[in-house]
């Protein structure tokens, strides 16, 4: 796939595929970036920052809604599209451009891939739940997606991970291999979640099946 010019929003955080993502725009650089992605009529690259510089691989931002404040700043909503890699860079304008090629995600063996979607999921959601009952709040009935890549995106979303973490996430290039590094975390946080649990309800602080 040939190469694009794309201009970039370096941020401390990684948008993934999929996910909807809230920004508050007010340096006039990338006030004058999102100006110049409508009347050209092209999405913006998110890309993860380390110690200032951005990592290679971002994520398109397709604009689905923008709400224009009196003072010229802006708030939008953007939606993840696909992923990219950086092969070069501009500063012709004021915010940075990068020349990036969009990354297919990688083909899988269906079966294997459905019989770890299906496991993975159930840990997302025993995961979930666990994190609701330690606030007080209810379990959740709905069932995640069951759609890998989806999933896979989801699950990097919502765990609480620092941003090389999530950057790794984002970078593997295979659905089935994201799936398994997820679940190997949801693992290690359900153990952590069940023992934060527990003391919660020894100590009175909140109500279980067991209190």
């Amino acid at each position: 796939m040939p190469a694009q010019w794309l201009p970039l929003f370096p941020l401390n955080l990684v948008l993934f595929p999929h996910m909807p993502l809230p920004l508050h725009v007010f340096e006039p650089r990338y006030r004058q970036m999102i100006a110049d992605c409508l009347e050209e009529g092209h999405s913006f690259g998110v890309v993860a920052i380390q110690e200032g510089t951005p990592y290679d691989i971002g994520t398109l931002a397709k604009i689905v809604r923008i709400d224009r404040l009196d003072d010229g700043r802006m708030n939008l909503l953007v939606m993840g599209a696909s992923r990219f890699q950086i092969v070069g860079t501009a500063d012709d304008r004021p915010y940075l451009r990068g020349q990036i090629r969009i990354i297919p995600e990688a083909g899988d063996d269906l079966d294997a891939t459905a019989r770890l979607t299906e496991t993975t999921a159930m840990a997302f959601q025993q995961y979930s739940n666990l994190l609701r009952e330690l606030v007080g709040q209810k379990a959740d009935e709905a069932e995640p997606p069951m759609e890998p890549e989806l999933l896979s995106y989801l699950i990097a979303a919502a765990l609480n991970l620092q941003v090389p973490e999530k950057q790794t996430l984002l970078a593997e290039r295979r659905t089935d291999s994201r799936l398994l590094l997820e679940l190997r975390i949801l693992r290690k946080e359900i153990l952590l979640l069940k023992q934060m649990v527990a003391h919660a309800a020894a100590a009175g602080t909140i109500r279980t099946g067991l209190n």
